[in-house]
């Protein structure tokens, strides 16, 4: 990935590639932890090979981050430059999506989305749990503010999961896993999470 190297001044991240030396491999991984659901490999490699115009290297950690773009009903994937501002209420939006891959553990209602200014603060406020709650995003030009999902995690901690993030420059996948997920996928496949 010669554009990551540019962006990031490094290589991209390599893992092990012990018990890794197919991408069905690496599917079954993830798998066996509770994602990918019922879609099945070969469409998983299908769609990453469209996407990407190769086949993915089950060796690059990064490109396990783009397979679980795939991982229907799991994860959230998209370019996070998204045109945020008050008009186009994106994070009504996405708070929304976010829910949808959280398996129950956030089921916000009611959200609403006020900007202060046209830089904010910005306030997005939801019913969660019968519950008034409320996050506050960074204004970052047109880019969804990922640290948020830090506030969204304090609000569900009694839930045994917690938004988890990989980013790149315009791609990011979001996943709500429990801590031993996200423990054997950076232990055992060294996943990039942002935090």
């Amino acid at each position: 990935m010669n554009w990551l190297k540019k962006i990031l001044g490094k290589p991209a991240p390599k893992i092990e590639t012990t018990g890794l030396n197919s991408v069905e491999a690496v599917i079954q991984f993830y798998r066996s932890l509770g994602l990918f659901g019922a879609v099945q490999d070969e469409h998983v490699i299908q769609q990453f090979t469209q996407s990407h115009g190769r086949q993915p290297n089950p060796s690059d950690v990064w490109d396990h981050v783009f397979l679980l773009a795939y991982a229907q009903g799991d994860a959230w994937a998209d370019d996070p430059e998204a045109d945020v501002c008050a008009e186009n209420q994106v994070y009504r939006e996405v708070i929304g999506e976010w829910a949808t891959v959280s398996k129950g553990s956030f089921d916000p209602t009611s959200i609403k989305e006020d900007w202060e200014t046209d830089t904010g603060p910005i306030q997005v406020s939801f019913d969660l749990g019968g519950r008034p709650a409320r996050i506050s995003p960074a204004y970052q030009n047109d880019w969804i503010d990922l640290k948020v999902l830090q506030q969204i995690n304090a609000l569900i901690a009694t839930s045994g999961r917690q938004f988890e993030c990989a980013a790149d420059v315009n791609f990011a996948v979001v996943l709500c896993l429990t801590s031993e997920q996200k423990q054997k996928m950076h232990l055992e496949r060294s996943f990039p999470f942002m935090w």
